[in-house]
Formats: structure tokens, sequence, C-alpha cells
């Protein structure tokens, strides 16, 4: 019984919330999103953009991709503001690979990631916040 209550002791913490590896992750999911979005902006030369779902929870893309922000993960976000569509804009490629920029950041407990846009070149980074 005593190895038992110990494995359960063990898998317990480990199967509730948002961990460091899983918001990691998380914010890996979100920066291929972004860079996905900017490469099918230059590829077809038109405006593409990520918006966000508030009400879901939702990263969305153009493209269909969608990223899911699990209820334990804060989400800050910095950049355009403007409305689109009933959801929130977060950031827009141009057809030459420039964006709007933007930094948007995860956070639960201790941990936190940064993803962030450079308005010129439109590259995506990821850094620990």
């Amino acid at each position: 019984m005593a190895i038992v209550a110990l494995i359960a002791s063990l898998v317990l913490p480990v199967a509730h919330g948002t961990g460091r590896p899983r918001l990691q992750a998380l914010a890996l999911e979100t920066a291929t999103l972004f860079r996905a979005e900017r490469v099918g902006a230059v590829l077809t030369g038109r405006v593409r953009r990520v918006s966000i779902d508030g009400e879901q929870r939702l990263l969305i893309g153009d493209g269909g991709g969608r990223v899911r922000i699990p209820n334990d993960v804060t989400l800050d976000l910095l950049g355009v503001k403007e409305p689109w569509a009933g959801r929130r804009l977060v950031v827009r490629f141009e057809a030459d690979g420039s964006s709007s920029g933007t930094v948007l950041r995860l956070v639960r407990g201790g941990a936190g990631y940064e993803i962030r846009v450079n308005w010129y070149t439109g590259g995506v980074t990821v850094v620990d916040a």
C-alpha cells in the first residue's frame, strides 16, 4: 500500500494544471502559428492575421490554425488592439513579411514565456519571461 500511495502522490501533482514543460510547448505552438501566418502572407501576397477569441480562449489564424490557451494560464498582450470580426486582433502580417508587431506573454505560477513578433521583419522569437 505504501508503494501505491507513493505513486499516487507523484502522479496527482503532475496531472493537474499546466506545468513548465506544457507552458513551454504552448509558447512554441503559438510561435509556430505566428510563423505559419507570416509565411502564408508572403506566399499569397495578402495580409494574414492572428486573432484571439477571449470567450473560447483560442488564438485563431487566417489559415485555420488554432491554439487553445488553458484556463490556468494567464495571457498578457501588447500590440494591436483593434477589434476584428468579433475577436481581438493579436498580430497582422503584411505581404512583404513585416507585421504590426506584438508581445504575447503566457504565465502560469512562477513560469512564463514571451512570444515576440518584430514589427519590421515579422520575425518571431520565444524567450523566458
